[in-house]
């Protein structure tokens, strides 16, 4: 039986399926490292507009540290989750002249912090 469980797992790594899931875990990573980078840099075009500025500080602090989190293979899971938590707690008092744009942030926001805790079950 052992003989069996061994050639098993010899056929099933020449064929690449645990390096799949480091594959994928490695590029989402990476997708979560872009999308803090770009609210990073949405929170601060929101913060030098002028409306609520110590609020949109705070995001963009925290989005920095999101980006940082996930730049490197090594995630710092802690501060990512205390980060991204403060941001979702921002996303409701958040006010802007333009409307359309703010939406559009609250939603990249929202999914990036879904897709952070998705990424987070899979590969961590």
């Amino acid at each position: 039986m052992n003989r069996w469980v061994i050639v098993v797992a010899v056929t099933a790594s020449s064929f690449g399926f645990g390096c799949q899931d480091e594959v994928r875990c490695e590029r989402e990573r990476m997708d979560l490292n872009k999308a803090w980078a770009e609210l990073r840099t949405a929170a601060t075009h929101h913060k030098l507009e002028g409306a609520d500025v110590s609020i949109w500080a705070v995001i963009e602090k925290k989005a920095e540290t999101l980006e940082s989190s996930f730049m490197t293979r090594q995630v710092t899971w802690n501060s990512a989750k205390k980060a991204s938590d403060e941001i979702a707690s921002k996303l409701p008092v958040l006010e802007t002249n333009e409307g359309v744009r703010l939406a559009s942030f609250k939603v990249s926001a929202e999914t990036a912090i879904k897709q952070q805790s998705s990424f987070e079950k899979e590969c961590r």
